[in-house]
């Protein structure tokens, strides 16, 4: 049985949104990251006995890298919020060339840069929706 996921977070970056934001405020400010740079953040607020969730946006001059973190508790210690470790997922194209690009004065593996601007909108639109992100569009 799937329980029902309801986002209650922030988002963040070089746009403004006060409150929880909806889905529509979220695409609003993804189409502002489709021909600009920046850094966009949405995140789940933490509730005890949950798991924190982040998914950030780097985007410069039509590349994007999308990470998802989320927050696990390291094994034998589920009940230690001390003692908990970060999953971090990006895209994965093994396609692409290996080499290093820079991302917003970063360097970053190019196979996990992406600039199919659809990729990052489902991203977005799925972790609000379900809290999550498919394993089959980031690893």
């Amino acid at each position: 049985m799937k329980t029902e996921f309801k986002f209650n977070g922030t988002l963040f970056g070089n746009v403004s949104c006060s409150g929880n934001p909806t889905l529509e405020d979220i695409n609003n400010a993804l189409d502002l990251f489709a021909s600009s740079e920046g850094v966009l953040y949405l995140i789940q607020d933490y509730v005890k006995g949950t798991t924190p969730y982040e998914l950030t946006l780097y985007a410069d001059k039509g590349k994007y890298l999308v990470m998802f973190s989320k927050r696990l508790p390291l094994a034998g210690n589920e009940d230690d919020e001390d003692n908990e470790d970060d999953e971090v997922r990006t895209f994965w194209d093994s396609n692409r060339s290996r080499g290093m690009v820079d991302l917003q004065g970063d360097l970053w593996d190019n196979r996990v840069i992406t600039e199919d601007f659809t990729k990052v909108r489902k991203a977005f639109n799925e972790f609000y929706l379900t809290g999550d992100i498919d394993r089959n569009l980031v690893e």
